[in-house]
């Protein structure tokens, strides 16, 4: 997530060429590792944190291998259910527009 070339640039979600899928999932487990690897950096050290490579799609948790990363406990979203369905159809885009565009979630 920091650039090659320019040491002081670093990306994120769309913005960046990591190999995950770029989803506000993957951008929420990024922005903490940026945040603290830009304050480091400033100070003139090297960036200690390191993402985890933690992606998601539609519940589907999984690391750039495509090996399972799932971080609910409760919930096997590996196996197919109807509530998930329920809440990919109507829970998320609820949350989407009402908690993450305006930056709450």
């Amino acid at each position: 997530m920091r650039h090659r070339r320019w040491r002081n640039v670093f990306s994120l979600g769309d913005a960046g060429s990591s190999p995950n899928s770029k989803t506000g999932a993957a951008i929420r487990k990024q922005a903490p590792v940026i945040t603290d690897n830009f304050l480091v950096v400033m100070t003139g050290r090297e960036p200690p944190a390191v993402y985890d490579r933690y992606a998601s799609c539609l519940l589907a948790e999984f690391d750039y291998t495509m090996k399972p990363h799932p971080t609910t406990p409760l919930i096997d979203t590996q196996k197919e259910r109807y509530d998930m369905g329920l809440l990919k159809r109507y829970g998320l885009p609820s949350l989407y527009r009402n908690l993450t565009l305006k930056g709450f979630a």
